[in-house]
């Protein structure tokens, strides 16, 4: 085996280097899918916004292509009344084989409030349903509803009886409220009394973002990592 050179083993250094910040990479996007960003920026990445404008372009120019998608514009522009009709028409519409997103997503970026009452409609209707308490998250992102969102994913894990379906729902919460120092966690914690299902399932929550984020704040020791690789 021959002699590295200076250059090959400023290769296999810039490699393993490479690979370490790819591992923490990864571990962001595990453990934290929805403030990524964030986490990102706190590794030392900047973030910039796509300048293309796809999506901005693609709702500029969406155009209801069937009579589900005309109500539901014809709803949005105060032309039709919400009923469980235009609900309905929604719903469908999110679950179409080929949905027109960009005709919806433009209302949610608009802020539109006949869409907000949609939602709220349906979650006082079908409580707890996952596919609503996210698009009220997403309107979230247009327009400050935090106390909605309390009161809605609240009342959805207070009355989940399915475990896996709680902790996912837990989780969805937390990730929706985090960035507007909301500690949902902290918050459901103190509603399930010790040593229940859902209080156990909150405290691993807890313990499990807790790990992450000390994990997250740890300084990367390049020199030691790559010596721990090379064994």
């Amino acid at each position: 085996m021959g002699k590295k050179t200076k250059d090959s083993i400023r290769d296999d250094y810039e490699k393993l280097k490479n690979e370490i910040i790819g591992d923490k990479v990864n571990e962001i996007f595990r453990n934290h899918p929805k403030d990524y960003i964030a986490k990102m920026e706190e590794l030392g990445f900047e973030y910039f916004e796509d300048d293309d404008g796809c999506e901005e372009i693609e709702e500029r120019n969406a155009k209801p292509e069937n009579q589900r998608q005309r109500d539901l514009i014809a709803y949005f522009q105060n032309k039709k009344k919400l009923s469980r009709k235009i609900f309905e028409s929604y719903t469908e519409e999110k679950a179409a084989e080929n949905p027109n997103y960009p005709l919806i997503r433009r209302s949610f970026k608009e802020a539109n409030q006949n869409l907000k009452s949609l939602l709220l409609y349906g979650l006082d209707n079908y409580p707890g349903r996952i596919d609503l308490l996210s698009d009220l998250a997403f309107f979230h992102e247009f327009e400050n509803i935090l106390s909605l969102l309390i009161t809605y994913y609240t009342k959805a894990c207070v009355d989940q009886a399915n475990l896996d379906t709680f902790s996912e729902l837990a989780k969805d919460f937390y990730y929706s409220t985090n960035l507007d120092g909301y500690e949902a966690y902290y918050a459901l914690r103190e509603l399930f009394e010790p040593e229940t299902d859902k209080r156990k399932i909150i405290e691993f929550l807890i313990a499990e973002e807790e790990e992450a984020e000390r994990k997250a704040y740890q300084p990367i020791d390049f020199e030691q990592r790559i010596v721990q690789k090379a064994h």
